[in-house]
């Protein structure tokens, strides 16, 4: 196997726990192991796969996380992924200040990081230790597979057993993904704080605008979700971060290909070719879980 690949996972055992016994999980060659005799193969690709009950995802397989790839080559997200990246790396920073002996210790952990867009941001911004993790091993295998000097420890998890100890984390980011913010509040330092992206209702507009006949819902808010994060953290900061881009045809296919808004929708005779540009939109919001 590739040395660099396995080096992902030097030191891990300051971060990442046992799903099954919570220990911590150290690496033995091309094992993670833990002192309760609990393993887990390395794959050659450069991941654990944690994930205690196998289960398949009915969207987002191998060919999905490859349009979403593509779509965010075309710099649409760029935006987005700055501004995450800015907040993560302000949060370690911070935490740092605070105490000088976690100084290179406290993670940052990308739950639900799909193939990785984000997590190689932030690793570009930061060099606190980076746990990215996804329910997908599709999704996993690709983010892997992209750049072996990454230093990003991959891992197929969940989040009801995320394998990484208590109070070990800076920040957690939670990207356009489901949260279980109890889950979050474990793993976080004390003043850790989870950054969380949420779709707008300018969110890929275009979009809805032309699917509008075919959605079940026509028009989108996301006061629910916001109301949901703010009964278990208390807001420190928020801020609306939005991108409009004019579309090739390759990336335009991709777009309407990735989009969990058309997964239930028959996108065929649609009439791509009047979707000129996309906008893409998030109210990220930042906040500290009451405890």
């Amino acid at each position: 196997m590739d040395a660099r690949k396995l080096a992902r996972f030097d030191g891990a055992e300051h971060m990442l726990a046992c799903p099954i016994c919570g220990g911590a999980l150290a690496r033995a060659d091309q094992r993670l192991c833990c002192p309760a005799g609990h393993s887990f193969d390395i794959a050659r690709q450069g991941y654990a796969n944690l994930l205690r009950n196998q289960g398949s995802q009915q969207h987002y397989d191998r060919a999905s996380f490859a349009m979403r790839r593509r779509v965010f080559q075309s710099g649409l997200y760029d935006a987005i992924a700055h501004t995450i990246a800015e907040l993560a790396s302000s949060a370690v920073e911070q935490l740092e200040t605070r105490d000088a002996e976690q100084a290179g210790r406290l993670a940052i952990v990308d739950a639900g990081c799909g193939e990785g867009f984000f997590s190689r941001a932030i690793r570009a911004a930061c060099d606190a230790p980076l746990c990215a993790f996804d329910i997908s091993r599709d999704s996993i295998q690709l983010a892997a597979t992209t750049d072996p000097c990454d230093n990003i420890v991959w891992l197929v998890a969940d989040l009801a057993t995320i394998p990484v100890q208590t109070g070990c984390a800076a920040c957690v980011l939670d990207i356009f993904s489901p949260a279980n913010y109890r889950a979050f509040a474990r793993v976080l330092a004390q003043g850790g704080c989870i950054i969380k992206a949420i779709p707008t209702a300018q969110h890929l507009k275009e979009i809805r605008q032309l699917a509008s006949s075919r959605l079940k819902h026509d028009t989108y808010s996301n006061q629910r979700i916001i109301d949901h994060f703010a009964r278990f953290c208390h807001i420190e900061h928020r801020c609306t971060v939005s991108t409009t881009l004019e579309l090739d045809d390759d990336v335009r296919d991709a777009l309407v290909a990735m989009t969990p808004m058309l997964f239930n929708v028959d996108t065929a005779g649609m009439g791509w070719a009047a979707l000129e540009r996309a906008t893409v939109e998030a109210e990220i919001v930042v906040g500290v879980p009451r405890r």
